[in-house]
């Protein structure tokens, strides 16, 4: 959009229409504008950025940083950035290439960086991928964190280094991240799945972080969008801010057994299906943020149509990994039925 966030679903589906039905004017050549590009752009996000978070403190002197850049377009920014953190940085795939870029594997580039981190004794390991917006993230024993995993570390890391913070997470995070920031008496805003809605809602004041379940996460003080360089130098100065190593973050968190289930649905069937599951709760406690969530004892179960697919998403989690597949399929069943 003009702000330089993702589109709602709604303007999305509007445009769709539009260009399907060829309901769009043609321009003429005369009218058609031309591209700029700002001048000295990476600089000027490099010297924002370091406004932000403060990183020309001394305290990230000699820490130890593996990183993983995927060939992609933080190759051009990441340099700048690193030059202020005054730290100890191994660097792959630190040039942009497409080929390269194409053939990125993010599972396969973790376990590379994991095995560099536990060589050279670094702190922290990360991969940035190409587009510079997601972020996968490993400890300094080279354990690769899942993304649940980060979406918690960087959680209580924002929670505890700011007071009363409040955070925009989707509906379908794991109830460890509500039992970390009642602990720290931070506040969440529930937003749906998408990307949109959760850029959207971390524009609005007041928010301090925000993260999607895929790698994303949103520093609205500095961007309001996905930012994989921003979200690493966070992560850095938090990390030397507290004094703890990611390994000991990561062994604190509460335990989360989400399951995941898919139910094929015709795309006309969706409204019904909705409508029959809500009939079927009768009065049982619902939230209605994105899809259908069910709050059950020690979890929940969520029930959302794919937008894009013909396809109903089931969430669940429980106390254990069984009782959350056994909850997934409970609830896929019912759409079935």
């Amino acid at each position: 959009d003009a702000e330089g966030l993702d589109i709602d679903e709604n303007a999305q589906r509007k445009i769709e229409r539009m260009y399907h039905r060829e309901e769009f004017r043609r321009v003429l050549a005369p009218e058609i504008g031309d591209i700029d590009f700002p001048a000295r752009a990476v600089e000027q996000y490099t010297a924002d950025l370091v406004a932000t978070v403060r990183v020309s403190d001394d305290r990230t002197a000699g820490f130890k940083l593996v990183l993983d850049l995927s060939y992609g377009s933080a190759s051009f920014v990441m340099p700048n950035v690193l030059s202020k953190l005054d730290a100890d940085v191994l660097v792959v795939n630190p040039y942009a290439q497409t080929a390269g870029m194409i053939s990125v594997d993010r599972a396969v580039n973790a376990q590379r960086v994991a095995e560099l981190v536990r060589a050279s004794g670094s702190q922290l390991g990360a991969v940035v991928d190409a587009d510079c917006e997601h972020l996968t993230i490993v400890d300094d024993l080279g354990t690769v964190l899942t993304d649940d995993q980060a979406l918690l570390v960087l959680l209580h890391l924002v929670t505890r280094s700011e007071k009363d913070a409040q955070v925009a997470l989707p509906v379908s995070v794991p109830n460890a991240a509500p039992a970390i920031c009642k602990k720290a008496g931070a506040t969440i805003t529930y937003t749906k799945l998408s990307s949109a809605h959760l850029m959207e809602v971390a524009a609005q004041p007041g928010i301090a972080f925000a993260a999607s379940q895929s790698g994303g996460f949103i520093w609205p003080r500095f961007l309001p969008a996905y930012d994989a360089a921003a979200s690493l130098v966070m992560l850095v100065e938090m990390l030397v801010a507290g004094g703890e190593p990611l390994s000991k973050l990561v062994r604190s968190l509460p335990s989360a057994h989400v399951s995941h289930a898919s139910v094929p649905t015709a795309w006309e069937s969706k409204g019904l299906v909705m409508r029959s599951l809500v009939e079927q709760l009768g009065d049982r406690e619902t939230v209605l943020v994105d899809g259908v969530k069910v709050l059950e004892a020690g979890g929940w179960a969520l029930v959302l149509p794919d937008p894009e697919e013909p396809v109903t998403h089931v969430w669940a989690e429980a106390p254990t990994a069984e009782g959350a597949s056994a909850r997934a399929e409970q609830y896929a069943a019912l759409i079935v039925d």
